[in-house]
């Protein structure tokens, strides 16, 4: 009992489990004030779920079979109430959409000083200006929250849980959809935090980029595979159809949210069995751009050509049986009762077999959770579901948008082999991400955005290994890179 009675946040015995199956068993750890623990783990391991029950949202407003106890300074969490919980132990939900309530960035950020009781305006100024800083966001402060990147909202619903100062902060996956800067950002927060006392809890599939401020690492599941080939190049081993016909044009397209340039004249083509990687920070205008190959958005000036087709006049609707797209967020698209009838959606609406949809469930690893709903899916197992959507119509073109959010190295694998296998089939695949560890494995070409231009266009490894051009424009370093200008790499590891 004294033991319990020090400072910390402590998982005594912790198990859980859904139905029959346990997520994990007899978990025992302790986090100080000042500690940075990192919580890694495989899809559907169960880290939302450690993280859920360390906050007291399990079994609270989400039942299980608990059993073990959560202690906050002694105190267990599920005896605190609920307007003192969120000042001792906060999170920052992995689906931070949920936690932004201003319209504007400003607002949002004013709304939760509010909620503080400050009033006085000097405090929420200089409170702002620091958040503001910190996470990058200085330049967005009067921005409508619909017009900033997905990385650009998760940075925000950063901000808004770091601004209550909580002692202890769990953040799920809060590296999902950051760009190099924003992990950066989050570093330096991180280790701010630590200096001021708060403990910390991050979850992740991987902890590229936070390592020096993580003081230990619990692995949930199985143990991570090695990552790539050893060389971080492509995979090779199928045709790249140099020369072929472009499936894909832009030409001198520009476009425009609320009188701002997003697209700024790209001119660029995308060539049948190609898979292009899309790469830059976050707002740079990638996902902008996507959303003009399956007419979703249209050009302000210039056109885009897709198979042929000026997407002007053909909308969404004429090119789903052509272009399948996967979006950031797999909840905007994912709206049927079980995985099996959300793969077979889009087969049912075109009148086309459902064996694709089999095939794709199979290779993407939900074949035996085609009867469950798709809430009891993690994200990682979400935005396979998407993926599988995609695949289902069997598209001439497919769109990933950060299909490795949430994923283990396992399943990124099998990501990397279907994107392989599609352009053995001489379909065309545009990857958009941050990760240039996946850059490097799956891409024949990455094309580097930069305030909504196309800045650099290239081999892989060409682009990936120029340290000029990754500092100029904001790019992740590949990890063989990290390796060579760090020294400091925690060694001290939890099972």
């Amino acid at each position: 009992m004294e033991a319990l009675e020090c400072p910390g946040l402590r998982a005594v015995a912790l198990s859980c489990r859904y139905g029959k199956e346990w997520v994990f068993k007899d978990l025992i750890f302790s986090v100080k004030p000042g500690d940075a623990i990192g919580i890694v783990g495989p899809s559907g391991s169960g880290k939302t779920t450690l993280a859920y029950c360390l906050t007291g949202i399990i079994p609270k407003y989400i039942k299980c079979d608990l059993s073990g106890s959560v202690y906050v300074d002694g105190k267990n969490v599920l005896e605190l109430d609920d307007k003192e919980r969120p000042k001792i132990v906060n999170i920052v939900l992995q689906n931070y959409e949920v936690q932004i309530f201003g319209l504007t960035v400003e607002e949002d950020l004013l709304f939760v000083l509010e909620n503080l009781g400050l009033y006085d305006e000097k405090e929420i100024e200089n409170r702002l200006e620091w958040i503001l800083e910190s996470f990058g966001l200085k330049e967005y402060r009067k921005y409508q929250v619909n017009e900033l990147s997905g990385g650009l909202r998760q940075r925000l619903a950063l901000a808004s849980t770091l601004l209550m100062s909580p002692k202890y902060i769990v953040m799920d996956d809060p590296m999902a959809n950051l760009d190099w800067p924003g992990i950066i950002g989050l570093r330096r927060t991180l280790q701010m935090l630590k200096e001021s006392g708060h403990g910390l809890v991050v979850t992740a599939r991987r902890l590229k980029g936070l390592e020096p401020v993580i003081d230990r690492t619990i692995f949930l599941g199985r143990m991570p595979a090695q990552r790539g080939t050893p060389d971080g190049t492509t995979d090779g081993g199928c045709p790249t159809f140099d020369g072929a016909e472009p499936v894909i044009r832009f030409e001198k397209v520009w476009f425009s949210y609320a009188k701002r340039a997003v697209l700024k004249g790209v001119d660029l083509s995308i060539s049948r069995g190609q898979c292009v990687v899309l790469m830059g920070p976050n707002g740079s205008g990638k996902t902008t751009l996507a959303k003009h190959v399956n007419g979703l958005l249209k050009p302000s000036s210039g056109r885009v050509l897709v198979l042929g087709k000026d997407t002007k006049t053909h909308g969404p609707a004429q090119m789903a049986r052509h272009v399948g797209f996967v979006f950031q967020d797999p909840d905007k698209h994912i709206t049927q009762e079980t995985v099996w009838d959300e793969a077979v959606f889009g087969p049912k609406n075109l009148g086309i077999t459902y064996s694709y949809a089999e095939a794709a469930l199979r290779i993407l690893g939900l074949a035996h959770r085609r009867n469950d709903p798709p809430y009891r899916l993690s994200t990682g197992e979400r935005v396979r579901l998407s993926i599988a959507g995609s695949l289902a119509v069997d598209p001439e073109i497919l769109i990933l948008d950060e299909p490795t959010t949430g994923q283990d190295e396992e399943t990124l694998s099998i990501i990397g082999s279907t994107i392989k296998e599609m352009k053995r089939k001489g379909k065309s695949v545009l990857v958009i991400t941050h990760d240039s560890d996946f850059a490097l494995k799956v891409g024949d070409r990455v094309i580097v955005m930069y305030d909504g231009e196309v800045v650099a266009d290239g081999q892989p490894s060409r682009i990936l290994f120029n340290e000029d051009l990754l500092e100029r424009f904001d790019l992740e370093p590949p990890s063989s890179i990290l390796l060579q200008q760090t020294k400091a790499v925690p060694d001290h590891v939890e099972a």
